[in-house]
C-alpha cells in the first residue's frame, strides 16, 4: 500500500485481510497517521487547527475583555502630542470617581481613559512626505466616521467644523440632558478653559466637547451608561476646573 492507494477507502489498513494483517494495532495506526491521514489531511488538519486557535483566542477576548472607565477623541483641525494627550487623559480622569476594591493596598485607583487623536489637518508639503500626509489625514477622517458607530468611545473634542457637521446630523445628545450649560445645545467650547490653554494644544478655530447621541441600544446597556455619567462627569470637571 504506497500513500494510500484507494482514498475513498481510509481505514483499509485496519481491515482484514490487509497487507498488515500481521502487524499491531500502533503499528498500523502510526502507518495509517503518517501514510493516509497526513498525507491526504494536512492542509485540511492546518486550517480546522488554526481556526480553532482563532476561535478561542476570540472567546477569551470577550469573556476577558477590560474596558476604559471613559473613550474620548480628539479630531479635525487640531493636533496634540503623546505628552500633550497623556496629560489630557488624566486630567479627565481625575474627575471620575473610582472604588477602592481593595482599601488596604496603599495604591489610590485612578480611572482608565483611552483616547485617540486624529488629526484632519492638510500640511503643505512636497512628494512623498505630501503624499504620506494625504494618507494619514484620509485615514483619520475615516476614523472619525468609523468612531460614531463604537458605543465604547462616548467624549468628542472637535474643531468647530467638526461639531457643527455632526450636530447637524443628530451624533451628539443634547447637553443639558448632563447638567452643562452652553451656547450651544449639542457641544461647548473648552479651548478657554485654564487646563486646556495650559496644555497648549494646536487648535486653528478652537476646540468644542460634545456627547454622543445616547440611542436606544446605549440606553439599555448599564456599562455603557455609566460611561456616559463618567463622560459627563470628566467634561464638566474640564469646564469647571479652575
Amino acid at each position: 500500500m504506497k500513500k494510500s492507494r484507494d482514498f475513498r477507502d481510509v481505514f483499509a489498513v485496519f481491515k482484514p485481510g490487509s497487507f498488515m494483517g500481521d502487524a499491531s494495532f500502533w503499528e498500523k495506526l502510526k502507518y495509517w497517521f503518517k501514510n493516509v491521514y497526513w498525507y491526504h489531511f494536512r492542509t485540511a488538519t492546518f486550517i480546522a487547527v488554526a481556526v480553532v486557535v482563532l476561535a478561542c483566542m476570540l472567546i477569551s477576548d470577550i469573556l476577558n475583555r477590560e474596558y476604559n472607565d471613559l473613550d474620548y477623541i480628539l479630531a479635525g483641525s487640531v493636533f496634540a502630542n503623546t505628552e500633550q494627550m497623556g496629560k489630557l487623559s488624566d486630567h479627565l480622569g481625575s474627575f471620575i470617581p473610582i472604588e477602592d476594591e481593595d482599601p488596604s493596598d496603599e495604591e489610590i485607583p485612578t480611572a482608565k481613559v483611552g483616547h485617540q487623536m486624529l488629526s484632519t489637518e492638510s500640511v503643505m508639503g512636497s512628494g512623498d512626505q505630501a503624499l504620506a500626509i494625504d494618507e494619514y489625514n484620509a485615514a483619520s477622517i475615516d476614523k472619525i466616521s468609523v468612531s460614531m458607530a463604537d458605543d465604547e468611545i462616548l467624549l468628542f473634542f472637535f474643531d468647530r467644523r467638526y461639531a457643527e457637521w455632526y450636530a447637524k446630523q443628530g451624533a451628539f445628545e443634547p447637553l443639558s440632558e448632563f447638567g452643562i450649560q452652553s451656547e450651544n445645545t449639542y457641544y461647548v467650547s473648552v479651548s478657554e478653559t485654564p487646563f486646556m490653554k495650559e496644555l497648549g494644544i494646536m487648535h486653528k478655530d478652537g476646540i468644542y466637547a460634545a456627547i454622543k447621541v445616547k440611542n436606544s441600544t446605549r440606553a439599555e446597556d448599564e456599562r455603557i451608561l455609566k460611561k456616559y455619567d463618567n463622560a459627563a462627569l470628566a467634561l464638566s470637571g474640564l469646564l469647571t476646573d479652575n
